[in-house]
């Protein structure tokens, strides 16, 4: 571990240690609620004790079924009527490029956020807050650096878990995993008595509901198809659990997976791409940052998996993301 990242850890530690005396910490993830934001946000809470919640507006069905295999607490707010501690000490935000990815207003209070995107909308930062940004595949990654240098026994097996889960996830079952992430999960996973398949198959076999099957099987009877020439593109709506749906396109043979879907009154784009893809110059999370230039709303990502959501139409923003495939397209020619 190189110096930079040696005194962000001891900074964070600092930094919790300074919050817990003046009351509550709150760990906040980002609005989609996804495995690397919630495992973070649970293990650290769990490491801290009980002065620190993890919480946030939305839970993924993997985070949901994550949470209640490792009997980990999670305080689901509501947006419009959030209930902080009276004697809130800090607010550490995970996994979170900016604060329109949050889907609620923060407190004013001391802050700290971690985060492993390359860009976003930047937090407002005052004086005693602190801001961790490492170029990794996961922020699970960071908060295991911390706890095993700062907190190594009170690392148990629903921790191990819920990091490896992130990790998991946020590198596409490994597709787009580093070196760094690798080393990692494999510490998280060489604990006795841990099996590392039947984790892994318990996590691919997450239990859906009949709705959500079917909801599935239809947008995979919508699949549309693109070929640029150099990347195949795989795209179509959908009503539940997009990044099922464009994992699954990936599996068939897509280069890239779009899945667009419409929520009151928001588009949302998710995509994901193979790592040969990744290798050849596609970088989705720099796509989904042009779409912001392009047609506002919210994006970003990583070069394997990202979103964007937005107020425009369906056909306005998936017609947006081919565009911006295209160009990209001619420009590597």
């Amino acid at each position: 571990m190189n110096q930079s990242k040696v005194d962000d850890i001891e900074a964070l530690n600092q930094w919790i240690t300074a919050s817990i005396k003046q009351g509550a910490i709150a760990i906040v993830t980002h609005r989609n609620g996804d495995m690397d934001t919630v495992g973070s946000a649970c293990s650290l809470a769990n490491i801290i004790g009980p002065s620190a919640r993890a919480c946030g507006i939305h839970l993924s069905t993997i985070a949901r079924t994550m949470l209640k295999k490792t009997k980990s607490d999670f305080m689901i707010f509501d947006s419009e009527r959030i209930a902080w501690p009276r004697n809130l000490g800090g607010v550490i935000i995970v996994d979170a490029a900016g604060p329109s990815q949050l889907g609620l207003e923060l407190p004013q209070v001391s802050k700290c956020v971690i985060d492993h995107h390359s860009a976003g909308e930047p937090f407002d930062m005052n004086d005693g807050d602190l801001y961790i940004n490492w170029d990794t595949n996961s922020t699970a990654e960071i908060i295991l650096c911390w706890a095993e240098k700062y907190a190594a026994e009170r690392i148990d097996a629903s921790t191990r878990q819920l990091l490896l889960a992130g990790i998991v996830t946020d590198t596409g079952r490994f597709r787009h995993a580093k070196s760094e992430a690798l080393l990692a999960a494999g510490r998280l996973a060489s604990s006795e008595g841990f099996v590392f398949s039947e984790f892994i198959e318990e996590m691919e076999s997450v239990e859906l509901n009949n709705s959500q099957r079917v909801a599935i099987a239809k947008a995979l009877t919508r699949v549309e198809t693109l070929d640029t020439g150099r990347w195949f593109l795989s795209h179509t709506r959908a009503g539940t659990n997009e990044g099922i749906v464009a994992r699954s396109l990936i599996s068939a043979g897509a280069d890239i997976a779009l899945v667009c879907r419409r929520h009151q009154e928001y588009t949302r784009l998710t995509a994901r791409a193979s790592a040969k893809s990744t290798r050849e110059g596609i970088h989705l999370g720099s796509m989904m940052e042009k779409m912001v230039e392009r047609s506002g709303g919210e994006g970003g990502g990583h070069a394997g998996a990202a979103g964007w959501t937005g107020t425009i139409d369906e056909t306005d923003a998936r017609t947006g993301f081919i565009a911006i495939l295209m160009n990209l397209q001619g420009v590597t020619e």
